[in-house]
């Protein structure tokens, strides 16, 4: 996608140390059966920014308040695989699945919602575990 053709960019920014994209979500938003390859993931009303761009938010250029929900579900495995790399200390087992989604974004009134969740069309879900930095056991 071309960043000049982008209207929004909702994230929750990027944190003093470096780490971008990624936020803590309550234990009980989350529900993963990983031998099934089934789960969800509901979240409500999170507090993001939009950035409007890619480009502005790597940049951490300026934002307006948001906030995102979303409803995501796996629905039961269809493969599973392994991914090793012991030279660069990661490890992962995945569990290909189907999901539906279906999600809202509010900023300053405007509201955005998906369409419905069984209406997605998914072109890859994983499901996995991974181990990477002092998590990597090497084994």
């Amino acid at each position: 996608m071309d960043p000049a053709h982008q209207i929004h960019d909702f994230n929750p920014g990027i944190a003093e140390n470096g780490l971008f994209w990624t936020i803590p979500l309550p234990e009980s938003s989350v529900d993963v059966h990983f031998g099934k390859g089934t789960g969800s993931l509901h979240v409500s009303g999170l507090d993001v920014e939009d950035y409007h761009d890619i480009v502005n938010a790597l940049q951490d250029g300026p934002s307006v308040e948001a906030t995102v929900s979303f409803d995501i579900h796996w629905l039961g495995a269809t493969d599973r695989f392994e991914l090793r790399d012991t030279a660069n200390r990661f490890a992962g087992h995945y569990v290909h699945t189907p999901a539906t989604i279906a999600w809202a974004a509010t900023e300053s009134g405007i509201q955005f919602v998906s369409d419905p969740a069984d209406t997605t069309v998914n072109e890859l879900s994983l499901i996995g575990h991974e181990h990477n930095g002092v998590f990597f056991t090497g084994e």
